[in-house]
Formats: structure tokens, sequence, C-alpha cells
């Protein structure tokens, strides 16, 4: 989703003071994109999501209950629910992506069952199997994904 993003600014250096208004400023694009506003995701590191917490315009803005804003948790920041992901599942230098789930599909590719009548060792059926997954980005939906990356330190 990241390669194919439709929106991919240059990198810039994501910090307390700007995270807010580079998110808004991602929002705003998409809107002009025409994507959908119900259903967008704000995928975020731990780290990002840390500055987020560090955001005193974040901590204000959030649409979240004040139970859990006193316990520290960013759920929701302009209508688009938050998703920490860890750092390790994400490409390098990874600040965050806004993304509809209209603009990727992800297929089936593979599945497979196999049933083994009293195997040695079990009472009974045994069933093996594979499932393999993808995801594409769809060419004329890809306008609905904004990947932000962050400079190299």
């Amino acid at each position: 989703m990241c390669a194919k993003a439709g929106h991919k600014p240059t990198a810039k250096a994501l910090n307390e003071t700007n995270i807010y208004t580079e998110i808004l400023a991602a929002g705003e694009l998409m809107d002009n994109a025409e994507v959908p506003e119900t259903g967008r995701v704000l995928v975020v590191t731990p780290t990002i999501y840390a500055t987020m917490k560090k955001c005193k315009d974040i901590v204000m803005e959030t649409d979240i209950g004040n139970e859990l804003r006193l316990q520290g948790v960013i759920a929701m920041l302009d209508g688009m629910n938050v998703q920490k992901i860890p750092a390790n599942r994400l490409p390098t230098n990874f600040g965050f992506m806004i993304a509809h789930p209209c603009a990727t599909v992800a297929p089936t590719k593979l599945e497979d069952y196999t049933v083994h009548e009293n195997p040695p060792g079990i009472s009974g059926s045994l069933v093996e199997g594979r499932i393999c997954y993808d995801a594409f980005v769809l060419d004329n939906k890809a306008k609905a994904i904004y990947y932000q990356a962050v400079s190299a330190t």
C-alpha cells in the first residue's frame, strides 16, 4: 500500500509540533480527491503514536471519551480510527498512512485442505490446510491512500 499510494509527499521529520498539522493536511488532500470521509484509517508506528500523545493539539482535539483521554488513549483523530502497528511490520522510515478500504482488495489466492481419516496416533479425522492471501491497490482508487515517510535521522 505504501509503494502504490496515490499521495506520497517528500519525507519529512515528524514531531509533536507538526504531527497534527501534517495529518490534517493529509485529510484535506484526501477530501479534495473525493475520498469518502467515513471508514478512513490512520496507521501509525508506536513511535509516531507516542509523538501524537505529546502533541497538545491532538490531546485536546481527539474524538474520544474523557475516560480514555485520562488513560492516554488516542482512538480516533479527525474522524479516522487510529491503528498502531509495530514498526517491524511496516517499511523503514514509515511516518503515517491514511487509507480508505475502497483502495485495496485482499483476495484469497490459494485455499487447500486435506482430510486424513484415522491417521497414526489420532482417533478420527485430521484436517490439514493452508490459505494464502494477497493484497492489491486498485489503480483507479490509489488516491484513497496517503503515505507520509519520515526523513532518515
